[in-house]
């Protein structure tokens, strides 16, 4: 297989890379703010906002609150307090939906390198055979959910229909 990176989408493409290393991927638009810098909780403290994004950056409450310059105990006291539990949970959801987009957007990337590890000369059989079996079973998946959401979609216009009776 040779070492030729797959290319970014269009959209992407000569974007420069976030990371360093080979397989570095840019998760910055031009233009849009952090989604995890904007401010998710009105009422909260500039620390307590501080906070928010610590957690969501760090692998523990305590280096979190070590980040911020406050006490775990304190930071574990917020995490306790509605507002901030609710900021919290709202945060977590939108960098859960951030990275989701990024999966969405790098899955042409995906499917590029597993059809070059598919295709390559040099890639010893078992590899080919486990890169061709994911691409039919994503495949698979992708019609499967489509076709779930073509169901839903005519529950749902049933269920309006059923409601205007």
């Amino acid at each position: 297989m040779d070492d030729e990176q797959p290319q970014l989408p269009p959209a992407h493409a000569g974007a420069p890379p976030a990371a360093t290393g080979a397989n570095a991927i840019d998760t910055s638009e031009a233009g849009s703010p952090d989604p995890l810098a904007v401010d998710l909780q009105e009422g909260l403290s500039d620390k307590q906002s501080e906070a928010l994004v610590a957690l969501l950056h760090e692998p523990t409450v305590a280096r979190a609150a070590t980040m911020i310059g406050v006490h775990e105990r304190t930071l574990r006291r917020w995490l306790e307090e509605r507002a901030f539990k609710k900021a919290y949970h709202t945060a977590r959801r939108e960098a859960f939906g951030h990275a989701v987009g990024l999966l969405q957007r790098y899955a042409p990337v995906a499917v590029n390198t597993m059809v070059k590890v598919m295709t390559a000369d040099k890639t010893p059989p078992g590899v080919k055979v486990a890169a061709a079996a994911m691409l039919l079973k994503f495949g698979r998946e992708g019609i499967e959910l489509d076709d779930l959401a073509a169901r839903v979609e005519l529950l749902e216009q049933a269920a309006d229909v059923t409601k205007k009776w």
